[in-house]
């Protein structure tokens, strides 16, 4: 078996396996199932660097396994924040909004230390590697403006809602600082000359995804709308004759008063 070969088995159907068992898990059919058909999927393309390292595809299990560590601190910092705070279901305790923030800073603070600390920087084949170059500048990009956009929608959309916007305020501008001194300071492996090359490219691909979505939902909403407006008059339903009218009362006689079911 050569290298494509071991890269399409090893790397490309394990990928695969991650969406196709979380469409499982959505769809409620077999939600145990979906859930480790994901992770088995996730584990086989994070250890690529060993099954195949022959592949260039398996960079990317590289970066996966690399920021796992932080992305995680990530995910449960958003859930504390989330579900910490004032919600009408699924609330955690009070303490879990302060320890979500901890975690947001903390995963923050490891994700530069994996800009401008050597030891820390995602190396693959001796250079750095590729996809965190991509990755690194759209995820700060990405965090700054949904964090600054859903902090004002809470002040202007939200009811009592300071706290919850003043916190991802102050993640907005931490994000923002990020991205700021990424542009002016070098970083262990990477200049700031072509951080700023990678962060104007994400730009372009953050703008173009935005821009294609709203022309895809555009269009699929000026396709049904012109279906809609097609479509005949719906026809008018004949009046009830004598025979129903009587079947109704006799039904609400028999009801009134709950005494028969």
């Amino acid at each position: 078996m050569d290298w494509f070969q071991d890269a399409t088995f090893w790397f490309w159907l394990p990928l695969c396996l991650i969406p196709l068992g979380g469409g499982i898990y959505v769809s409620g059919k077999n939600r145990p199932f979906g859930i480790i058909l994901s992770l088995i999927g996730l584990v086989l393309v994070m250890v690529s660097p060993w099954t195949v390292p022959e592949s260039d595809s398996s960079a990317g299990g590289h970066l996966l396994l690399t920021i796992l560590g932080p992305s995680l601190l990530l995910i449960y910092g958003i859930y504390g924040m989330i579900f910490g705070g004032n919600v009408p279901v699924g609330r955690l305790d009070e303490t879990a909004r302060w320890s979500g923030f901890v975690a947001m800073f903390v995963s923050l603070g490891i994700f530069a230390m994996m800009h401008w600390w050597a030891d820390f920087t995602p190396i693959w084949r001796g250079q750095v590697n590729p996809y965190w170059l991509v990755f690194l500048p759209t995820f700060l990009l990405f965090s700054t403006s949904l964090t600054s956009i859903a902090s004002i929608g809470l002040v202007g959309y939200g009811s009592d809602r300071g706290p919850e916007a003043t916190r991802l305020a102050i993640l907005s501008v931490m994000f923002s600082g990020f991205v700021l001194f990424a542009m002016l300071f070098d970083g262990a492996h990477t200049s700031s000359e072509e951080f700023r090359g990678h962060l104007w490219m994400s730009v372009a691909d953050i703008v173009g995804t935005t821009i294609g979505a709203i022309v895809a939902i555009g269009a699929f909403a000026i396709v049904i709308w012109s279906y809609e407006r097609s479509l005949p008059d719906p026809k008018s339903t004949e009046p009830p004759t004598d025979d129903e009218l009587k079947q109704l009362v006799e039904l609400s006689e028999n009801h009134i008063g709950g005494d028969d079911e």
